[in-house]
């Protein structure tokens, strides 16, 4: 205790441990107080029971004794805002010629560690100008990339942490990571790590305790914190795969996550990247082995966003189960079940994974959620699909291209009656089918009329014969495809494999055979043809006629879409010569078209009869 100090204590005036304080902050000391900030004890006034401090912008600033010793926390001369109260000008320098030097000193001023807001109150305004901080610290940041023992975080929420230079760079990251108390500091502290691996001498026997403690970790977190778990396995294997090493043996796999959490997976993913997400869904067939895996990835499909669909399908690609993706969307085309994401997805991917399935159901499955969408108040969550459908120049003519003019009168009156789109866009849309398919021209004007019969008539042999057709495309040719695919894939390196290539396009061709094939199916109306009436040419109806030109006569029998045999001169209600006839009474003539392009010849309807199979 100060000699001065001991006196006025044994005189009483002065309690001993207030002496004790008092004895500390003896003039030339730098101290700190919580309103006032740094300053430097000038003198003791002990008689008058004060003491003067020089605070910043505050000299000779007097304080009672006991006041003093109770707020005011003396500070080494080292300090940082005690060298700003005493030297200030060298540091404004530091500023300029040494910025990490005076990171430096702020963190060592701060035991160690020290959050970006912290740095920026001991700095701006006093010795750097406000309006100059952000600039500065962005310099100072670029020059303490070569000043390893500084670390300078990567979130604004994380701290500065100031490395013992006496301990190697390599083995301080892996203390950081195993002190680390939750997955979200763990998850950091290996970010650091795969940033700066190359302060690691030998990374491979270094690294070995934190690998084991990710795995440890995650085990012991996966109930509560699932999504943490899996981006902490997930960044493991990345940098076991930087590495070239494996993780330690017994280590919890990707694999053994998916499977434990396979009924809430799927919510955990949602803000994964889409490197991340590649990851997982490659690990399903090691999850769900003897196929499983199919049915458990084909559930993500209407879970999780756009950016999984992606990733689901190149992993079924990968894995030659290109056609159980394809029936999936098919049967969830149908009955009205994909999400926005995964209808934009098969949009874009047209000409890729999703070609097999593109086509005009994919046109009125859009149409259906955008309509749904805007009588519940929206665009909401359909925003980008109806973008999409408007902005997206060739997508609707690519659609109807080779669809049945049924599908296509029914897509066409679906657009011209939406509400999703004013009457500018509608009639946009309409010149794209147009252009695709000039016949429907004539749907401006009709729309206000009666509806056509939208329905394919035919004939039930034929219609049987359809259905064999697809069955055996279904049940024989698919599948014989699917094993070509898996021999060719078997026979090595496929950037060099013709025969997997050929296996794959015809894949492709099958796929959308199907597809036809059950659009046609479903749109089918089976019939016998008996009776039909015979007043004027319809379906069922044999007609005699009688070239105007040459006097050649010919009888043609109208049938179903699928009948048409021209060496028995059976012809399709559908077809062109079928067109011409329909409608007319004996005795009337039409033009029937001919082979010459855009040709025709002139006959008379001699004779309508029934059909009699």
């Amino acid at each position: 205790m100060n000699p001065e100090v001991q006196n006025i204590v044994a005189a009483g005036k002065l309690p001993a441990a207030d002496g004790e304080k008092l004895s500390k902050l003896e003039p030339g000391v730098f101290c700190l107080h919580k309103s006032w900030g740094v300053g430097r004890i000038a003198s003791w006034d002990l008689l008058g029971d004060r003491v003067l401090i020089d605070f910043e912008g505050k000299p000779a600033h007097p304080m009672k004794i006991s006041f003093a010793v109770g707020s005011l926390e003396v500070i080494p001369s080292d300090h940082i805002l005690s060298r700003r109260h005493s030297d200030l000008d060298a540091l404004k320098a530091m500023t300029k010629d040494d910025a990490p030097a005076l990171v430096e000193l702020a963190l060592k001023s701060s035991g160690g560690t020290l959050h970006l807001d912290g740095l920026e109150k001991l700095l701006k305004g006093a010795i750097v100008a406000d309006a100059d901080y952000k600039k500065w610290w962005e310099g100072a940041k670029r020059a303490l990339k070569t000043h390893r023992h500084i670390v300078v975080p990567a979130k604004r929420t994380e701290n500065l942490v100031l490395r013992d230079q006496a301990e190697s760079a390599g083995g301080q990251m892996v203390k950081s990571f195993l002190a680390a108390r939750d997955l979200k500091g763990k998850l950091a502290a290996l970010a650091s790590i795969q940033k700066d691996l190359d302060l690691f001498s030998d990374p491979k026997t270094e690294l070995i305790p934190v690998l084991q403690d990710i795995s440890d970790s995650a085990r012991k977190g996966i109930k509560l914190n699932l999504k943490e778990c899996l981006q902490l396995l997930l960044a493991r294997d990345e940098l076991v795969e930087t590495l070239g090493t494996t993780a330690p043996m017994g280590s919890m796999k990707v694999s053994d996550l998916v499977c434990e959490t396979k009924e809430v997976l799927a919510d955990a993913l949602k803000t994964l990247s889409s490197a991340m997400l590649g990851r997982v869904y490659r690990a399903f067939p090691e999850a769900f082995p003897n196929r499983g895996w199919v049915t458990e990835i084909l559930h993500h499909l209407t879970k999780t966003g756009g950016r999984a669909v992606a990733e689901i399908a190149t992993v079924l690609d990968a894995n030659d189960e290109l056609d159980v993706l394809a029936e999936t969307l098919k049967k969830s085309l149908r009955n009205r079940l994909l999400s926005a994401d995964l209808l934009i997805w098969m949009a874009r991917e047209r000409k890729g994974l999703a070609e097999s399935v593109f086509d005009i159901d994919l046109g009125h499955a859009i149409l259906g959620v955008i309509e749904n969408d805007h009588m519940e108040g929206g665009p909401k969550r359909t925003g980008r699909l109806q973008d999409m459908l408007s902005d997206d120049r060739t997508l609707l003519g690519e659609m109807v291209a080779e669809a049945e003019d049924a599908d296509v009168r029914l897509l066409a009156k679906r657009i011209l009656n939406s509400s999703s789109y004013d009457e500018l866009t509608r009639r946009s849309l309409m010149a794209r089918i147009i252009k695709a398919r000039p016949e429907m021209e004539a749907m401006m004007a009709e729309n206000a009329g009666p509806q056509k019969e939208d329905s394919l008539i035919v004939s039930w042999e034929s219609l049987e014969k359809k259905k064999k057709e697809l069955e055996d495309l279904v049940n024989v040719k698919i599948p014989d495809n699917k094993r070509e695919i898996q021999i060719a894939r078997a026979e090595g390196d496929l950037r060099e494999n013709g025969g997997y290539k050929a296996a794959r396009d015809q894949q492709a061709v099958l796929l959308r055979m199907q597809g036809k094939y059950e659009r046609e199916l479903r749109n089918a109306r089976g019939a016998d043809f008996v009776n039909a009436p015979t007043d004027k040419v319809g379906i069922g109806t044999v007609v005699d006629v009688e070239d105007q030109s040459s006097g050649e006569k010919e009888t043609f029998t109208i049938l179903g879409a699928w009948d048409g045999d021209l060496e028995k001169n059976i012809i399709s209600y559908l077809s062109e010569s079928a067109k011409s006839l329909i409608g007319k009474t004996v005795g009337e003539e039409t033009d029937l078209p001919t082979e010459a392009l855009n040709g025709t010849r002139r006959v008379k309807i001699n004779a309508i009869r029934a059909f009699a199979a």
